[in-house]
Formats: C-alpha cells, sequence, structure tokens
C-alpha cells in the first residue's frame, strides 16, 4: 500500500511539472507559428527544447526528490526525453505535414502520448537508480 502511495504522489508531482513543461513547450511553439510563421514541426523542436529546462529541474527536485548527481541523473534524463522528443516529433511530421491537421491536434496528440513514455523510463533510468519508494 506504501508503495501505491508513493507512486501516486509521484504521478502527481510529475503531471504538475508536465503542466509547466507544456504550458512552456505550448507558448513557444504557438509563439513561433503564429509571430514568425515557423513550420509547426521545426517550432515545436525549439518549444521542446526551452520545455526541457522546466522538466527536468522540476523532475529532479520535485517529483523524484532524486539524489543522483546531475551528471549522473542529467544524461539519462536527457536520452530519456530526447526519446521522447523525437516521438513528439514524429507525431507532428504525421498529423501536421503529411496529414495536414491543425497543429494543436498534434500537440494534443502528444500530450497525451509522451509523458506516460517520460515517466516511467525516467524514473528508472534518470532520477531514481536506487528504486526508493519514499514519495
Amino acid at each position: 500500500m506504501r508503495k501505491l502511495y508513493a507512486t501516486f504522489i509521484r504521478l502527481f508531482r510529475f503531471g504538475i511539472v508536465g503542466v509547466a513543461a507544456t504550458v512552456t513547450h505550448a507558448g513557444v511553439l504557438w509563439a513561433l507559428v503564429e509571430s514568425v510563421s515557423m513550420r509547426p514541426s521545426f517550432a515545436t523542436v525549439i518549444g521542446f527544447l526551452i520545455a526541457f529546462n522546466v522538466s527536468y529541474f522540476g523532475h529532479y527536485y520535485f517529483t523524484f526528490r532524486s539524489t543522483e548527481p546531475h551528471r549522473r541523473a542529467l544524461p539519462g534524463f536527457a536520452a530519456t526525453a530526447t526519446a521522447g522528443a523525437v516521438l513528439n516529433w514524429l507525431i507532428f511530421v504525421i498529423a501536421s505535414d503529411l496529414l495536414h491537421l491543425n497543429y494543436w491536434i498534434a500537440f494534443g496528440v502528444a500530450v497525451a502520448a509522451v509523458p506516460v513514455f517520460v515517466f516511467f523510463v525516467s524514473r528508472r533510468f534518470a532520477f531514481d537508480r536506487k528504486h526508493t519508494s519514499d514519495p
């Protein structure tokens, strides 16, 4: 029961950080597409790079309360986030470039799919290598 509670708390914290990173990503995406007419599949990469900082530090300090040194946690999270970014980019290319759907539809699909992947992989390979169960 305690492990289930700890996982729930982490998922809740992950959601808070995820919302902050998603709002950052969405704001950059919107600004670049609407103000400088950048292709959404390019703008989302820039949005990701900026939101990466919100995500990394939020997950390190708040979600997982990691004690891993940054020199160990950052490469693991960067690899996880890069895989998530590639998944995000593929969703954008397929939805907006190939299917010509509105870029917000692509964003919605990405927001639903990518965080699930990032949570479980980040927990295992970046922030919680000891697999502690404290919230």
